[in-house]
């Protein structure tokens, strides 16, 4: 009786685990196929997903830190709209998205270019109810160079 109760709660276990690991997986998943399309490699250890928050950690080249930051929150808000549209209990839905882009300035030296938004705000990037260049002057006014 107690082995059926032991294996009873590791199962239900896994099935928790692997409910909560499918969510994060989809959103990953969406996030490096947005990428993908714009010719940005991205791997899953570039990604963080917390509670509440959302980065991506990028490298531009020296001229186009602009178009990885759009792809980055443009990506992270297709995510999110996707997570919505699925409609599951486990959907991983941030309320901040964060975008860090290493910039080079000079051979191995790099400036770091850091910005956040609300997910409603990359959502509205991503379907396009906000104009690239609007979102742009938005994040531009409070970007951190590190």
């Amino acid at each position: 009786m107690q082995t059926i109760k032991i294996i009873s709660i590791f199962i239900i276990s896994i099935f928790l685990i692997s409910n909560d690991l499918y969510g994060n997986y989809a959103f990953k998943k969406k996030v490096k196929s947005v990428c993908k399309s714009y010719r940005i490699s991205i791997e899953s250890s570039q990604l963080s997903l917390d509670d509440n928050e959302y980065s991506i950690n990028m490298e531009s080249g020296r001229n186009n830190f602009e178009m990885f930051m759009l792809v980055g929150f443009a990506s992270a808000g297709q995510a999110i709209a996707h997570q919505k549209k699925m409609g599951l209990a486990n959907a991983y839905l941030p309320s901040i998205v964060n975008v860090r882009v290493a910039v080079p300035v000079s051979k191995g030296e790099f400036n770091t270019l850091l910005d956040n938004c609300s997910s409603d705000m990359a959502v509205s990037l991503a379907e396009g109810t906000m104009d690239s260049s609007e979102f742009m002057q938005v994040i531009m006014e409070k970007i951190e160079i590190l």
